[in-house]
Formats: C-alpha cells, structure tokens, sequence
C-alpha cells in the first residue's frame, strides 16, 4: 500500500466517522423525542383517569337531582294519603260520637 492508498482509506474512515456520528446525532435527538412523547402520554393517562373520577362523581350528582322531585313527590303523596286516612278516622270517630 502507498500513501495514495492509505490517504483514500484513511478518507473513507473519516467519512464513515461522520456519517455514523450523524447518524448518531439523529437517534439521540430522535430518543429525546420519544422520551418526551412517552411523558406526554403517561400525563395524559393520569388526567383521564382524573377526568374518569370526575365524570363518575357528575354522573352521581345528576342522578341525585334526578331522584330528587321523585323523592318529594312520593313525599307529598305519603302525606296527603296520612291527611285523607285521619280525615276518614276523624269523620268515622264523629259518626260513633266519640
């Protein structure tokens, strides 16, 4: 081998060196991407776990005030079926004069 020889294969030694260090570069920056990616993602898990846990404690509530004119209703109805059942032991105690 002569010096022509060793200066082209010390060339495309050199060469190689550079293409594999950008190449390098890329997967680095490429990694960090991918880092940052997998972050995002594990904090978006958390909020829609937390977005979950709200929408279940809204689902209760609605139910809640949904339940509730039933409540009032059932209610309203227990006592004026009291009222009208003491109106007609009242009107009957009267009628045996008591």
């Amino acid at each position: 081998m002569d010096n022509e020889d060793i200066a082209r294969e010390h060339q495309l030694i050199f060469d190689l060196a550079k293409t594999n260090k950008r190449r390098i570069d890329n997967l680095e920056e490429e990694q960090k991407e991918l880092r940052n990616l997998t972050h995002a993602v594990s904090q978006m898990v958390v909020e829609q776990k937390n977005m979950r846990d709200d929408l279940a404690e809204m689902k209760n509530d609605v139910k809640q005030i949904k339940e509730k004119p039933a409540r009032r209703w059932d209610s309203m109805a227990e006592k004026v079926l009291n009222l009208v059942t003491a109106a007609v032991v009242a009107w009957m105690l009267a009628q045996i004069g008591l």
